[in-house]
């Protein structure tokens, strides 16, 4: 029997095995803290069908695995990865967790049929003068 396809906002540290189908809405590449000329990991921003968005890393171990499969823009099918808390001083998304890529994460290409553009939550400049945002989240 075929899995199902999860929502990014269904994820909980209870469940180990996940499948979503996600749009890449950013890429980047980490440098190295001491060599900027290599790179540490590439870290992705997801959305699903729903609008929930979530960070995914991929190490420098299993990069060259993945390169080809992650572009910005790209539709695809995720699965056999893990979550880890989202902390830290900055964070890409305000989603309590974060997608780790595995030797064993399988990415599938597929339609981007109700999957959004680039998953955007707008900030008034209000909100941002009256400090009114979590700094510790991008916007």
């Amino acid at each position: 029997m075929a899995q199902s396809i999860n929502m990014i906002n269904d994820f909980t540290p209870i469940n180990e095995i996940w499948k979503i189908k996600v749009r890449i809405i950013l890429f980047w590449e980490v440098p190295n803290y001491n060599n900027p000329n290599v790179v540490d990991s590439i870290e992705l921003v997801l959305v699903d069908e729903k609008g929930s968005r979530i960070q995914a890393s991929i190490r420098k171990t299993i990069m060259q695995r993945f390169s080809n499969m992650v572009k910005e823009g790209w539709c695809r099918i995720i699965a056999n990865f893990g979550l880890i808390s989202n902390n830290g001083k900055y964070r890409a998304t305000n989603h309590s967790y974060k997608l780790n890529f595995f030797f064993k994460t399988v990415v599938r290409e597929c339609e981007d049929v109700q999957l959004p553009l680039h998953g955007l939550n707008f900030t008034s400049f209000a909100q941002i003068l009256k400090n009114e945002i979590d700094d510790s989240v991008l916007v």
